[in-house]
């Protein structure tokens, strides 16, 4: 028995290099139930007994038994299960559905709609298209809609219309879509004409109704006069030290970048100077001559000759400003 035991036991265990695959342990495939409808045939004269055919094709990635429920907005539905009978004999013209719902033991459920249409004779046809105006329309804009019914027997004929956001104005062939305060997005008109003999045909068109544009950005200031460099000259000195050297190479470039530009050298003496206004003069005009000497016309650089006031600081009345008039700005 001990051996026995032992050969079983042997023989029972898998090898190292054997992978054991629990069958619970399987993945399954995510769980998926689709349908698919049809109907056959999809238009019918009015008052034909044919009946007409609806099948439903479940789809279960699973493979579940399902249950199939019918129903419809027209017609008489007869049978059960995957295929049902329609009968239009008694349905006026128009457009009509049958719908399936498909659901498996754990309530997963798919639904499916086949649409057919019953026709009046074609010695007696009515039909009917529309349009809009406008297929894309700002949010508060009327839309015109218009409608064309051709009916062989020259009835007269009514307009209904119908429609998902907005409200519909007027009455006939020709009528209007008030799309005040409606949300951005596609609205669905769906128009109607009966003939009051029983005839009757649909339309459907859409409009899409958009945001306003936003408002035009505000126009960019006018460019300013702007005080782009300050010179303080040595007390009854016209000549330039090293800084403002600098500081006229700097407004050079700046001439060289933007040539429909121009400057205003508006120079300055402390009236406590030695013939201060001569030395103002003699300061705007060293300033002029490194312009002219590097090839800037004059007609770019305007100068301006003045004392400073009692009151300001010395040094501030023997300061030389440089404007930068931008292009298109009066000085």
């Amino acid at each position: 028995m001990i051996a026995g035991a032992a050969v079983f036991l042997a023989l029972g265990l898998p090898s190292e290099a054997q992978a054991i695959d629990w069958p619970w342990k399987k993945k399954l495939p995510p769980h998926e139930l689709t349908a698919q409808c049809s109907i056959v045939p999809e238009e019918i004269e009015q008052g034909s007994t044919e009946r007409l055919r609806a099948t439903v094709t479940p789809m279960d990635s699973q493979e579940h038994p399902v249950a199939i429920v019918w129903s419809g907005n027209g017609g008489v539905l007869s049978g059960t299960g995957a295929e049902v009978e329609v009968d239009a004999s008694q349905m006026n013209p128009g457009v009509y559905s049958v719908m399936a719902v498909v659901q498996d033991a754990q309530r997963v459920s798919a639904t499916c709609v086949a649409n057919y249409r019953v026709v009046r004779h074609e010695a007696n046809a009515l039909t009917m298209s529309c349009k809009p105006e406008q297929d894309v329309v700002e949010v508060g804009s009327p839309v015109r809609l218009q409608a064309e019914a051709k009916d062989l027997m020259g009835q007269s004929l009514r307009y209904f219309w119908f429609t998902n956001g907005g409200e519909i104005e007027g009455e006939g062939a020709e009528v209007a879509l008030n799309t005040a305060d409606l949300r951005p997005g596609v609205y669905t008109v769906t128009g109607r004409v009966e003939d009051g003999l029983g005839g009757a045909s649909d339309c459907v068109l859409t409009v899409r109704v958009e945001p306003p544009p936003p408002p035009p950005a505000p126009p960019p200031p006018p460019p300013e006069p702007l005080n782009i460099a300050q010179i303080v000259f040595d007390r009854n000195r016209d000549t330039l030290g090293p800084a403002g050297e600098a500081m006229l190479e700097r407004v050079l470039e700046r001439l060289q970048a933007e040539p429909g530009a121009r400057i205003s050298v508006e120079g300055y003496a402390d009236p406590n100077e030695r013939q201060p206004q001569s030395l103002a003069a003699s300061r705007a005009g060293a300033v002029l001559r490194f312009f002219l000497e590097r090839g800037i016309p004059q007609s770019r650089v305007a100068t301006v000759v003045g004392l400073g006031g009692r009151r300001a600081a010395e040094s501030r009345n023997r300061t030389l400003d440089i404007i930068w008039l931008p292009e298109g700005v009066l000085y």
